[in-house]
């Protein structure tokens, strides 16, 4: 289940990185060196055939020759021969518990069609992904906010890999009731991931059908949706990514656009982030797919120099096949 992605982008920058999607499948090799091919066949030190009439030609009269820029070309491909290892990331699932989530949805009520989703023993995106992602649930709600026992109210099962008996046993026994206190919701879950010592990346995937109250007041507001903003950049503030999933119409494009690029650390002038508005099983399915097999990424820091211009004169080899420099597919 799922489609195998690997992706490969160049930064051309004082160190060059490679950021690749791993699979749980035999890791790449990746080497990465200068393509100078300027070695005389004849085994001597000088390796431009030209260098005598560079030098002669050259207009300023001295023995200046072409062997510093060769060497100045050699040193800006850093080099490294690496296999990367599969990374597990950790993945929280943040589910909206509000009464709303009761409402009609497809060919059942947003619960229900989000828990078959996510949790059928045949195509569910846990019972496929269990053993490579370390999946969690957080169910959140409140009762009248700060007016009920406790704001918010969080009930789940911590991360783990192999977890989904444990989850869905959870989920089934539990139905929507309360209200929609996000802000509050996320900054909680964002405390307990910073507490796990798990080494890998993690991720919150948020799925809500409403707009966001708060624990302060239970009324659906410009505040409440700035609460929400920030803890998207709260999130974010400590190297864990947000996604937002709306299991509806009922929350505004504005709002999911802002969440998104919170989660993801957008700035000014940067491209913006994806959200996902599902409003039927099908869209959620691909929402949640398309965000799983994308957070699994590998990073690997070259030693040396690569200068923007002189890009084209290196290569990347993955499994000892090059990758095209420049390729619009990455």
């Amino acid at each position: 289940m799922g489609r195998q992605l690997l992706n490969v982008y160049l930064a051309l920058s004082v160190v060059l990185c490679f950021v690749v999607a791993c699979e749980n499948t035999p890791t790449p090799s990746i080497s990465v060196g200068d393509t100078d091919t300027d070695s005389n066949e004849g085994g001597d030190a000088d390796t431009d055939s030209d260098s005598e009439e560079d030098s002669d030609s050259d207009s300023d009269g001295d023995d200046d020759s072409d062997s510093a820029s060769e060497t100045e070309s050699d040193t800006e491909c850093g080099e490294a021969d690496v296999s990367f290892e599969t990374q597990t990331p950790t993945v929280v699932l943040l589910i909206d518990q509000s009464t709303s989530m009761d409402f009609d949805f497809d060919n059942g009520s947003r619960w229900e069609v989000l828990g078959e989703t996510l949790f059928d023993v045949n195509t569910g995106i846990v019972k496929g992904y269990e053993e490579t992602v370390r999946f969690g649930l957080s169910l959140y709600t409140s009762d009248d906010g700060n007016e009920g026992p406790v704001c918010p109210m969080i009930d789940g099962v911590a991360p783990a890999l192999s977890n989904f008996n444990a989850i869905r046993q959870k989920y089934d026994a539990e139905e929507p009731d309360g209200d929609t206190p996000t802000g509050e919701s996320i900054s909680a879950v964002v405390d307990t991931l910073v507490a796990d010592t798990h080494p890998d990346a993690k991720i919150i995937v948020l799925a809500t059908d409403g707009e966001p109250d708060t624990c302060e007041d239970d009324s659906q507001t410009e505040f409440a949706q700035q609460v929400s903003v920030e803890a998207a950049e709260y999130a974010f503030s400590q190297d864990i990514l947000l996604f937002i999933i709306s299991v509806s119409d009922d929350i505004s494009t504005e709002h999911m656009q802002e969440m998104a690029n919170a989660g993801a650390g957008v700035q000014p002038g940067e491209p913006d982030a994806p959200y996902y508005q599902a409003l039927d099983q099908a869209a959620l399915g691909d929402a949640f797919e398309e965000i799983i097999n994308g957070i699994r990424p590998c990073t690997l820091a070259v030693e040396g120099e690569i200068v923007a211009h002189l890009a084209n004169e290196c290569t990347v080899e993955i499994d000892g096949q090059s990758v095209i420099f420049d390729d619009p597919n990455g």
